[in-house]
């Protein structure tokens, strides 16, 4: 198993970050048209993309401000990573009165799947970071795109 790994300076306040990881409206303006969360240990985290793919799992942990720790998959069978089956850790560090250090780690995806969420993560955060300095993100770029299916034999 391989870990995606992210790490990016945000010009907001980690107060400001943390919301846009766990409130739905917040959250869907830069990664989905919907997202159901619920931001509790054991709490529902779904969301769907604009192409209709589903992402969903569960908390494992939140520290308001600083941390977010969630299960991760695709209902889509045929992409091969269940709901719930990889976990994702989001830290936030202060890095100034309103500087912010994110370091996403996604464990738990073989080489194929690691290299196709790498991309994934690095568009979505700099659509997160575009909402953190007040500049509304937009329609996804990748709305029309669908995750590969890494289930079956013809991987990329």
């Amino acid at each position: 198993m391989k870990l995606v790994v992210q790490e990016l300076v945000i010009h907001a306040p980690a107060a400001e970050i943390y919301r846009m990881l766990v409130v739905p409206h917040l959250f869907a303006q830069w990664m989905a048209v919907d997202a159901i969360l619920d931001p509790v240990v054991g709490g529902a985290v779904r969301w769907t993309h604009a192409n209709g793919d589903t992402c969903s799992g569960r908390y494992l942990e939140l520290v308001p401000d600083r941390r977010v720790v969630f299960t991760y998959g695709w209902e889509r069978t045929e992409v091969g990573i269940p709901p719930g089956s990889t976990t994702v850790e989001i830290d936030l560090v202060t890095d100034g009165p309103a500087s912010t250090l994110l370091k996403l780690v996604h464990r738990g995806l073989d080489d194929d799947a690691a290299a196709a969420h790498h991309g994934g993560w690095i568009h979505y955060l700099g659509r997160l970071c575009a909402l953190a300095r007040g500049v509304r993100p937009g329609p996804d770029p990748l709305a029309d795109r669908r995750v590969p299916s890494f289930a079956s034999d013809d991987r990329p």
